[in-house]
């Protein structure tokens, strides 16, 4: 009875095992299923991942994700980003035509664009190091970062001393436009 027994649970753990290689041949879904739990479980990349990149495992922000995720979760981001930063500039035009007034306008939006500006440098950094993790950090997105905005003060004096020089350069231009 015993080796009816072994014979009989040998036969059924490989017919089992056939049944479910066929079904995951046949199911895409089931194969997802099934290549996601062993990476989870193992923390071990499937062949599956190595083929299709964007299922490979990565950290990004401090989780374990897919490529897909980190690249969608960035896209996003930017993207949401893009429509804030170009909806406050169109909206600050108005102000910032205002003489005088408008400087401080401009300084705010512009503070508000290099700070999204800032975020955006960060979010690709983050991709970049879940992308390619042996690169060391790059420092540029820093630079972006650390821009200081002159104040109204600042930026009145520096209008005053260019005014001139400019409006030098406009008659120029314009005598060579019309001597054309």
């Amino acid at each position: 009875m015993g080796k009816k027994y072994r014979l009989t649970a040998l036969i059924l753990v490989a017919g089992f095992s056939l049944a479910m290689n066929i079904a995951m041949l046949v199911s895409t879904s089931l194969f997802k299923l099934v290549t996601t739990t062993f990476e989870a479980v193992t923390s071990i990349p499937t062949v599956a991942s190595k083929i299709h990149p964007k299922n490979t495992l990565v950290k990004f922000k401090g989780k374990t994700v897919r490529v897909a995720a980190a690249v969608g979760s960035t896209a996003n981001s930017i993207k949401k980003r893009a429509v804030r930063t170009a909806s406050r500039s169109v909206s600050s035009m108005a102000f910032e035509a205002i003489p005088y007034a408008g400087i401080t306008a401009i300084v705010g939006v512009t503070a508000w664009e290099l700070k999204d500006l800032c975020e955006t440098a960060n979010d690709i950094e983050a991709l970049n190091q879940a992308l390619n993790p042996d690169e060391e950090i790059s420092l540029d997105q820093s630079s972006v970062c650390s821009v200081t905005i002159p104040n109204k003060e600042e930026l009145l004096l520096k209008a005053e001393n260019t005014s001139e020089s400019l409006r030098n350069k406009v008659k120029s231009y314009l005598s060579e436009i019309r001597s054309k």
